[in-house]
């Protein structure tokens, strides 16, 4: 697709874009006479206002409630959902979308391009956006008339539609900040998705119902989701062979025991996985001595990171990416190999003694085990860590004040945009913002000038990693693939993608 030229989507939507796809049979009622999914869950989101969540793996809860303006294919295609088409400025630094007409979101109120304009103004100016990073090259946003907006770029930029395509472009109800924007995140989420919220109990359970003025509800076939959340990981999969639940979201800890219980598995690190990954503050000391950031990085061994954590289903990368991501550069796996020796003496040369440096590793909700893996590592090369969970992570952690966390995401929309959340400034991931590297800079403004279908996209995108990865302060761990378990009577799934699982042509089928 050359996005320098005029692109208006009109390809034939395939029931199976976008996400979860089941083979078309007769959906089973459950007791309230609805076809319903019962959906389990360790957690259930914090957030529920795409803006609010730093959380791409809460997108996949979250894409039954909220739309966005285009939808990405596994192979990278676009095609229609609330946006039928967009086109670009000759120079590439703006670009119209054109909203499908006649579309409203859960409470009736129009999606247009108003509606638009007020997303993503609140998504850069919003106290606390999750998005402000990732819109930083929008600098200006207006509507045209009804149906179509448009978006002033303050340089080239050919990765708005992917940015569009998901988490950053799950368009929600206009709400104003405060009190109405707290109530959309918390209680009341409002979108224009397939399924609308009857009932929320935070940290408990939601529940989802089909929405009929949904632009494709033709192809939504569950009529109800319920998501239960506050489950033990153990228990998932008992719950799931007892029929408690139809659908269970499990730790790569659990695919042997689902496998071997005659569940369901959905196990792919070719297109949903996370990595998981140390980040570093950079503004800080001891992480402000670029002698110690060399030496964190030789310290780690990542096999053990995928040993105890994902039971060997894991791949130990030394990037944001797997293995086989267009953004995957082979070169980086031979960089900074785990030698504990080089690590120690790298911190004598700078002229650190053993337990000279002493520091707080917080760990993101349910990530000791990994915190602790780290911490002995640490320990080996002469650097004292201790552990403090925090009830309040996310504060610390997005609000940049920890020295060094550990963390996961499960990708992004687009290419670019995965790479400035980790090492632009404003990046969400980026524990060191506003610090950003002028190499990474230069070759983030390459890749964003050029076209998608330009023969040198791949290879400018990976030379903007690597200058992110070598200059940055993301120290990867492991990649694993999203994982979740089901009843024989939901049908096998044929498509997912990195941080969204989505609902069309879903249907439950009936036992036996």
């Amino acid at each position: 697709m050359d996005l320098d030229r005029r692109t208006v989507l009109k390809l034939p939507l395939m029931a199976a874009f976008g996400g979860l796809v089941l083979s078309a049979c007769a959906p089973t009622p459950s007791s309230n006479g609805l076809a319903t999914v019962r959906w389990g869950v360790t957690a259930l989101n914090g957030n529920w206002d795409p803006i609010v969540t730093g959380a791409t793996g809460a997108t996949i809860t979250m894409t039954p409630v909220y739309e966005s303006f285009l939808l990405r294919g596994a192979d990278g295609s676009l095609s229609p959902a609330l946006a039928e088409g967009y086109a670009y400025e000759p120079a590439g630094d703006a670009v119209t979308f054109t909203l499908k007409p006649g579309l409203t979101f859960h409470d009736g109120s129009a999606v247009d391009a108003a509606a638009a304009v007020a997303f993503i103004q609140r998504a850069q100016s919003q106290e606390g956006s999750a998005l402000a990073g990732s819109y930083r090259n929008i600098v200006g946003v207006e509507a045209l008339d009804e149906q179509r907006f448009r978006l002033a770029l303050g340089q080239p930029d050919h990765q708005i539609p992917y940015l569009l395509s998901n988490r950053a472009g799950l368009l929600t109800k206009p709400v104003a900040a405060g009190d109405e924007a707290a109530q959309l995140n918390a209680t009341l989420p409002v979108g224009a998705g397939p399924f609308q919220v009857v009932e929320l109990v935070p940290e408990d359970r939601i529940v989802l119902e089909r929405f009929d003025g949904y632009w494709n509800a033709a192809e939504i076939h569950v009529d109800r989701i319920e998501i239960s959340g506050g489950n033990e990981d153990a228990m998932l999969v008992s719950g799931l062979r007892t029929s408690v639940f139809d659908f269970a979201s499990i730790s790569n800890l659990r695919i042997d025991e689902a496998e071997q219980a005659g569940l369901d598995v959905i196990e792919d690190l070719a297109t949903n996985w996370v990595t998981s990954f140390v980040s570093l503050n950079l503004n800080q000391a001891p992480f402000d001595d670029p002698a110690v950031v060399e030496a964190v990085r030789y310290a780690i061994d990542r096999d053990a990171f995928v040993q105890n954590l994902t039971a060997g289903h894991g791949v130990a990368v030394h990037q944001p990416f797997p293995p086989g991501h267009i953004t995957f550069v082979d070169e980086l796996e031979q960089e900074f190999t785990y030698d504990a020796d080089r690590a120690r003496d790298l911190l004598a040369d700078a002229g650190y003694a053993d337990g000279d440096i002493q520091i707080t590793i917080y760990p993101f909700t349910g990530g000791e085990v990994a915190a602790e893996i780290l911490q002995a590592q640490l320990g080996e090369i002469g650097i004292a860590a201790t552990i403090q969970v925090d009830a309040n992570w996310g504060a610390g952690y997005f609000g940049k004040t920890y020295a060094i966390a550990t963390y996961g995401y499960v990708g992004r929309d687009s290419h670019v945009q995965a790479l400035t959340e980790h090492f632009d400034t404003g990046g969400v991931l980026n524990l060191s913002s506003p610090y950003t590297s002028q190499p990474f800079q230069d070759a983030l403004a390459i890749v964003r000038a050029t076209p998608l279908d330009d023969p040198a996209y791949g290879e400018r995108l990976r030379a903007a990693a690597a200058a992110g990865y070598r200059n940055g302060s993301t120290i990867a761990l492991y990649s694993s693939p999203n994982t979740w378990a089901k009843q024989p009577t939901i049908s096998d799934s044929t498509e997912t993608i990195e941080g969204r699982l989505g609902w069309t042509g879903v249907e439950v089928t009936p036992e036996g």
